[in-house]
């Protein structure tokens, strides 16, 4: 079997799992789908904007982030690139379900300049950061409002402590694998012993221990700058409060910009989302495409109607995938062009 074979196999198994997991979704909540059409045909343009403005200011610090880590190294990458970037892996993450965002964003920063090696490294060095940023900021939250959690999910309570164990066993791991020198010996033994047992998975053994040495590498080079590190860490906080402000914004829009009939502040909205986000992380579902929609729901339906937590979480699913993608687009579409002028005028 070829490897394209094997690639679009592989996606059609992910399409398809996405699909079941939308299917469980619409057979849970069939009922309320009227209400919910009659929610979303209510949104103003007003919120619809709103909804643009966060993605552009995501994106912003997105790229600001690639920018900060590849500039430590490479002064000359521009500003500029790192945002079409963020854009360029948007496109990618939603329309390979989340497998090709990571190519994406190394092929990009090897065409401005950054050699494979250190993009790989830069990469997966500021998904790390991502990921550990929203666990501490999720676990600040819920802090900030366990009172309000508790009261309210009280019958969940357990669920969600789990789902936060997992959330940090999670971000801890990547954390080590990055940082700790010993764990890459760990790795490579771990890796001889399926080499032994499978010696059709050579390849990529190798190939991912070359890049875990990849890691480790950029990551020192990166942790020895705190502020930087900082830096980092309070870019993500920002790029996370844009997308979590959403429901809220959502939520004051069906009640006609009026918020003192909903039965939570804006601070206790903020974290049920970020909680929404970080749980659904724990569920291995491609792109979190299923699981966020599945978490956000069971949280706010418990203090909304249906309808209404059902409308927001699809447009914070527009405002967070599929918004993003068909900007996105633009920028693909922008590089290949560029791509086949320079390869015509080096033709000629």
């Amino acid at each position: 079997m070829s490897d394209t074979t094997k690639k679009r196999l592989k996606f059609a198994g992910k399409l398809l799992f996405v699909c079941l997991l939308l299917g469980i979704l619409y057979y849970s909540f069939r009922d309320s789908m009227g209400d919910m059409l009659t929610e979303l045909a209510n949104v103003s343009p007003q919120v619809v904007m709103s909804l643009f403005l966060t993605v552009i200011l995501y994106h912003i610090f997105e790229g600001h982030i690639t920018w900060l880590i590849v500039h430590k190294t490479h002064p000359e990458y521009p500003r500029l690139k790192g945002f079409c970037n963020a854009f360029y892996c948007s496109f990618y993450k939603t329309a390979t379900l989340g497998s090709g965002s990571g190519i994406a964003g190394i092929y990009y920063l090897n065409k401005a300049g950054i050699p494979v090696p250190n993009a790989t490294g830069m990469y997966f060095f500021q998904y790390i950061v991502h990921k550990v940023s929203m666990a501490v900021y999720s676990l600040l939250l819920f802090l900030a409002t366990y009172g309000f959690i508790h009261a309210s999910f009280a019958d969940y309570q357990c669920y969600i402590l789990l789902g936060f164990a997992g959330v940090c066993v999670i971000a801890g791991v990547l954390l080590a694998v990055a940082t700790v020198p010993w764990m890459q010996t760990a790795c490579n033994l771990l890796a001889n012993r399926f080499r032994a047992k499978h010696p059709s998975w050579e390849e990529k053994l190798t190939g991912a221990g070359h890049k875990l040495a990849l890691l480790q590498a950029e990551s020192r080079s990166l942790l020895q700058d705190p502020i930087l590190l900082l830096h980092l860490f309070l870019c993500n906080v920002l790029k996370f409060t844009i997308w979590y402000i959403i429901p809220w914004i959502v939520f004051c829009n069906s009640l006609g910009g009026e918020y003192g009939d909903l039965p939570f502040s804006f601070l206790q909205c903020f974290a049920l989302t970020s909680l929404s986000q970080s749980l659904a992380g724990v569920i291995p579902t491609p792109a979190g495409i299923g699981s966020v929609e599945a978490v956000f729901t069971l949280l706010f339906r418990r203090l909304l109607p249906e309808a209404k937590a059902l409308s927001a979480v699809l447009l914070y699913r527009f405002a967070t995938m599929l918004l993003p993608c068909a900007i996105g687009a633009f920028f693909v579409l922008g590089e290949r062009i560029i791509s086949l002028h320079r390869k015509k005028r080096t033709a000629d």
